[in-house]
């Protein structure tokens, strides 16, 4: 399957992996983690429409996010955390990325 990364694709992404969700099985325990099917947060990342609920997910999920930053990009009403993390490189967990650590603070 070939993937077009709209903007909001990458930013999609982008906080999958900031989360810690990386590596064999981060995309299936991010999914998990919102309570939607693998494939539909595929299909986010690989450019359809975030649409309104699955933003809404996110957004209960991580208090830090903001509708703006999640369709728009402005970074202005991120919490000064989240600005941080989604600016780092990925936090890594090449081996499974199903426990990312720094998810403590949002479940």
């Amino acid at each position: 399957m070939v993937c077009k990364f709209p903007d909001e694709s990458k930013r999609a992404r982008r906080l999958r992996e900031a989360m810690g969700f990386n590596g064999r099985g981060g995309q299936q325990a991010f999914a998990n983690f919102l309570g939607v099917e693998r494939g539909r947060w595929n299909n986010v990342e690989c450019g359809a429409p975030l649409g309104k609920e699955m933003a809404l997910r996110i957004v209960r999920k991580f208090p830090g996010v903001t509708l703006d930053w999640l369709f728009l990009g402005r970074t202005e009403g991120l919490t000064a955390e989240m600005a941080r993390a989604l600016s780092e490189p990925s936090k890594g967990n090449d081996a499974g990325g199903d426990s990312p650590s720094s998810l403590a603070s949002y479940r």
